[in-house]
């Protein structure tokens, strides 16, 4: 049940962060608001979102989950690719 409530949770970042991101360019369907944060470099944005987390390093974590989770999907589908 938790691992379901987590990707509930990311999945609800995803989807608001379609509709906070001012240029859809810079953004990608499957990334959180948290990894944007810290991927673009918005440290006031950060902090407050680390500190709703209570994790110091909320922002930094969710945007290398994401680089470990597009990683992990090419390495599934690049034997298919060849």
């Amino acid at each position: 049940m938790t691992q379901r409530i987590k990707m509930i949770g990311s999945a609800m970042s995803q989807f608001l962060n379609m509709f906070t991101a001012f240029d859809l360019t810079e953004t990608g369907p499957n990334e959180s608001v948290s990894a944007r944060m810290h991927r673009q470099g918005h440290k006031r944005r950060e902090r407050l979102i680390n500190a709703i987390f209570r994790d110091p390093d909320h922002c930094k974590n969710a945007h290398m989950n994401d680089v470990r989770d597009a990683y992990a999907l090419i390495a599934e589908y690049e034997d298919r690719i060849k």
